[in-house]
């Protein structure tokens, strides 16, 4: 089994284990369980859509599957675990970073591509996307520690 099926078997086991909390929390619906963009979110995460359209700072960025150097894979593989991005963080991609901060310099070595940083109940989350394509695809996206 590949890592990328290792960690997505986990994240969708945790998302699992989520719906069950908020099951037992009083939410008998599955339709209030999570909000619209978290459930577009469960539907590409289990395949039955290709790709999720993430709003930044007003700008529309893609996530696709990709491979182990962008996209949600490399995402999975590289930054889904123990002190990075939990599968909440992955939920909430879609408005995450809504409202970042674009960064000028700062982040990687490729000048194509952009960083985004977002600073919230002292985590900071940073998001890489190649703005030079037309869809804007994403790269990468990690919490700092």
């Amino acid at each position: 089994m590949s890592l990328y099926s290792e960690r997505l078997a986990t994240l969708k086991r945790e998302i699992s284990y989520i719906e069950q909390a908020k099951r037992k929390g009083g939410n008998r619906k599955k339709s209030k369980l999570f909000k619209k963009y978290q459930k577009e979110m469960i539907e590409f995460i289990h395949g039955r859509i290709n790709r999720v359209e993430l709003i930044v700072s007003g700008k529309v960025i893609v996530l696709e599957k990709g491979d182990s150097k962008k996209g949600f894979k490399h995402i999975l593989e590289k930054h889904y675990k123990h002190n990075d991005l939990e599968a909440m963080d992955i939920l909430n991609l879609p408005v995450m970073f809504k409202h970042a901060i674009k960064l000028s310099e700062e982040g990687v070595s490729n000048s194509y591509l952009t960083v985004y940083r977002r600073l919230e109940n002292q985590k900071e989350h940073k998001l890489i996307a190649d703005e030079n394509r037309n869809d804007k695809l994403v790269v990468s996206t990690y919490r700092k520690t």
